[in-house]
C-alpha cells in the first residue's frame, strides 16, 4: 500500500455532537494510522485533538468574502496534492463540489459519504440537482449509511453501486446488563436531538395516560440531548404533572450515555417522517441493542434496518398515542417479552461492530 495517507475533509467532526460527527470519528479511529482530518476550527477542540491517535488540521474551510466559498478547499487540495492518495468527503455540497473540481486538476480520487439531510438540501433546486449528479458520478465510491438512502441515491441520481456502510459500534463499549436487574422502576430512555420529529411529545402523552389510568404508577423517562424543542418539552412535562418521572440530561459524555443504557428497560424514539430532515439509520438503536435494551420506534425506512420488528424491538405504524401507550404497557408487564427482545438485540448488534462494517470500505482505499 502507498505511504500516502487518506484525507477526510468535513465541517462536522468532534467535539461537535451529532450522528455525522460520531460516524466520521469512528471511521477515523478505525483507520487511525492511514488518515488525517481537515475540519473547521473549534475553540473547544484542543483536548479532543490531543487525545486522538490521528492528526487533525483545523482551519476555516471556506472563504468568507470570496465566491465560490469552497474554492479555498480546491486550493488546499492542489497545494497538498502529493500528500494524499485519496480524499474522503463527508458532505455532497459544497465540500463534494470542491473535491469534484480538485480532481479535474490533481487527479486525486475521492470517496463521498452521503447523509439524509445532505441529500435533501442538495436536491432543493434544479442547479443543485445537476451539480450533485456530476459530483456523485465522478466519485470513486459513494457511501450511504442505510439501504434506504442507497436506494434513493440510485433511483434519483443514477448511481448504480452505492456501498452501505452502517454507523458502527466499538467492541470496547462496556454494556453491563446485570445493572438493570438491580432496580425495580420501569426505566425508559431517548437519546436524540430535541426536535419534534423524534417523538418526545407522543411519548410524554402516552406516559401521562398510563399514569392517570394507574397502569404505570412508577417509571422514569430519561431524555438525553439538546435542541429547539427543549423549552416546549419541559413545559409539557409540567403541564402533564410528570416532573417526578422525567429527567432532562442535556448533552452528556459517552460514559454517562452508556450508564443510562445500562439501567434502561426500553429505548423509545417513535420518529416521524420529515421530507427534509429525514431519519437516517439511527446508531442509537444499535447502541441500545448492544446494551441489551429493546427499542420501541416507528416503521420508517432506515429505522427498520436498525430494529427487527418483533425480534429486537417493536415498530409501530405511527405516533398514535393510544397504540404507543398500549405497547409500552405490554413491554412493562411482560418481562419475558422484554428479555427475549433484549437477548436478540444483543446478538443483532454484533453485526454492526466496526470490525465488520469498515472492512467493506477497505477494497476501495
Amino acid at each position: 500500500m502507498s505511504q500516502k495517507k487518506m484525507l477526510l475533509i468535513t465541517p462536522d467532526f468532534p467535539p461537535h455532537k451529532g450522528g455525522i460527527a460520531t460516524y466520521l470519528s469512528t471511521l477515523a479511529l478505525y483507520f487511525k494510522t492511514q488518515i488525517e482530518i481537515l475540519t473547521q476550527t473549534d475553540p473547544q477542540a484542543y483536548l479532543f485533538d490531543t487525545e486522538v491517535e490521528y492528526p487533525i488540521h483545523r482551519k476555516s474551510l471556506f472563504y468568507k468574502w470570496i465566491w465560490p466559498h469552497w474554492l479555498k478547499i480546491v486550493i488546499d487540495l492542489f497545494l497538498y496534492r502529493h500528500n494524499y492518495r485519496i480524499i474522503l468527503i463527508s458532505h455532497l455540497l459544497p465540500v463534494g463540489t470542491a473535491a469534484f473540481f480538485s480532481k479535474k486538476i490533481t487527479k486525486v480520487p475521492y470517496i463521498l459519504f452521503v447523509h439524509g439531510m445532505d441529500l435533501r438540501l442538495a436536491n432543493s433546486t434544479w442547479r443543485k440537482q445537476q451539480l450533485s449528479t456530476r459530483v456523485l458520478k465522478e466519485a470513486r465510491l459513494v457511501v450511504a449509511n442505510s439501504k434506504a438512502l442507497a436506494k434513493e441515491i440510485t433511483n434519483r441520481y443514477g448511481v448504480p453501486d452505492v456501498l452501505v456502510l452502517y454507523p458502527c459500534l466499538s467492541a470496547q463499549n462496556n454494556p453491563l446488563p446485570h445493572v438493570r436487574k438491580d432496580h425495580s422502576i420501569f426505566t425508559l430512555l431517548t437519546v436524540s436531538r430535541l426536535v419534534e420529529r423524534k417523538g418526545h411529545i407522543p411519548v410524554l402523552h402516552a406516559l401521562a395516560d398510563l399514569k392517570r389510568s394507574g397502569k404505570l404508577p412508577e417509571f422514569i423517562y430519561h431524555i438525553v440531548g439538546v435542541g429547539p424543542t427543549e423549552f416546549a418539552l419541559k413545559s409539557l412535562v409540567s403541564e402533564l404533572s410528570l416532573e417526578k418521572h422525567v429527567v432532562f440530561h442535556g448533552s452528556i459524555s459517552d460514559e454517562e450515555r452508556w450508564n443510562l443504557y445500562n439501567i434502561s428497560d426500553v429505548f423509545i424514539m417513535p420518529v416521524s417522517l420529515d421530507p427534509i430532515d429525514k431519519e437516517g439509520f439511527g446508531l442509537v438503536f444499535i447502541e441500545a441493542a448492544q446494551a441489551g435494551v429493546p427499542s420501541l420506534s416507528t416503521k420508517i425506512e432506515g429505522v427498520d434496518e436498525a430494529i427487527i420488528d418483533g425480534e429486537t424491538g417493536i415498530l409501530l405504524p405511527d405516533q398514535n398515542t393510544k397504540v404507543l401507550a398500549d405497547t409500552l404497557f405490554e413491554l412493562y408487564s411482560n418481562r419475558a417479552l422484554r428479555q427475549k427482545l433484549s437477548d436478540n438485540a444483543r446478538k443483532h448488534a454484533q453485526t454492526f461492530l466496526c470490525e465488520v462494517q469498515m472492512k467493506k470500505l477497505e477494497p476501495y482505499l
